[in-house]
């Protein structure tokens, strides 16, 4: 029985230590939320992760690595993007999508 607790127990231990967190946060353009339905992607080494912001300009996805991985949101033709970072716990990106010389632009609020 011991040694049944004591496997269990490693299982457990190495099951939750593997995963990592979600990227959450807001999306803003001209000082208003960004429309509903904007595509935000997460790429990291082993895969890539999407959702779609809501009414709010808001955005939730689980990322399951841990280390630097790039956000990108679709804005038109085009899909700015930035460096973010997933670890064991949520992450929280407030953004901001502007133009910079004429080019749509990603950077953190």
């Amino acid at each position: 029985m011991r040694k049944i607790f004591l496997t269990m127990l490693c299982l457990a231990i190495s099951c939750t230590t593997a995963l990592a967190g979600e990227i959450y946060g807001t999306i803003k353009e001209g000082g208003k939320p960004i429309k509903a339905g904007t595509k935000v992607e997460v790429k990291c080494a082993k895969g890539s992760y999407s959702a779609e912001t809501d009414n709010l300009g808001s955005y939730r996805l689980f990322v399951p690595e841990q280390g630097k991985c790039t956000l990108s949101v679709k804005s038109g033709d085009v899909a700015p993007q930035m460096t973010v970072n997933s670890f064991e716990d949520s992450a929280r990106y407030n953004l901001v999508l502007e133009k910079k010389d004429g080019k749509p632009s990603l950077r953190s609020e």
